[in-house]
């Protein structure tokens, strides 16, 4: 539409009636993609949301008490958004070497298509004085559980905890640095996490590999 500026959308359709929720959701988006490109809170006013969302600030009030209750609702949003992200890898397959390997992909996916949101839980620099994210602590429990598993397949007496931020940390920075600088001729982002799994030993070990072979005969 002519003359809307980069931070608003076009005027919406109103939803149906018993459709608010997909208003929420839209909110919670339009709140999430602010705080990834502002660090001050009252630059996110109620009424930047709904601008950016496309509704009237009445709309808004409808569903949060005030600013700082949907950004901390957005925060939250974001971050169960991550942790479901991570928790259908791990579900993928029962194979932990497997379950692994998908649950970094689905990691990177997530980061690389949902940038906003991937900054607001790892970069966003507003304080909002939240407590610790419940859905943050499992992502990582995700991690910690997935790569224990990986550890005791391999007979690996490291502490899962440890591993689990080295990998957290690898993976990371794939996402920083692909995400960041998009033309340098980065190998895949499947090759890259492979040589993660190599590097940290979280793939299956020759000896675990050749018992799998011989109990298979």
């Amino acid at each position: 539409m002519a003359g809307a500026t980069q931070n608003q959308k076009e005027p919406r359709q109103r939803y149906a009636r018993g459709e608010g929720a997909k208003l929420r959701v839209d909110l919670l988006e339009a709140a999430a993609e602010l705080m990834a490109t502002h660090e001050s809170i009252e630059a996110i006013s109620l009424r930047a949301v709904a601008r950016r969302a496309g509704v009237s600030p009445t709309a808004v009030y409808r569903h949060f008490d005030d600013h700082l209750d949907l950004l901390a609702q957005a925060v939250d949003y974001c971050w169960t958004n991550f942790r479901d992200a991570m928790q259908q890898g791990k579900d993928s397959s029962a194979d932990p070497f497997v379950a692994f390997r998908n649950t970094g992909l689905n990691y990177i996916e997530f980061a690389m298509r949902h940038r906003g949101q991937y900054r607001v839980i790892f970069a966003n620099r507003l304080d909002l004085g939240l407590k610790p994210n419940t859905s943050a602590v499992e992502a990582f429990d995700i991690l910690v559980d997935l790569i224990a598993q990986v550890l005791e397949a391999n007979a690996d007496d490291r502490v899962a905890f440890d591993v689990a931020i080295q990998a957290h940390t690898w993976i990371h920075g794939i996402v920083d640095l692909v995400g960041g600088n998009p033309a340098m001729p980065w190998p895949d982002t499947e090759t890259m996490l492979d040589g993660l799994g190599e590097s940290l030993r979280l793939i299956p070990a020759p000896s675990a590999i050749c018992h799998t072979e011989v109990s298979s005969v």
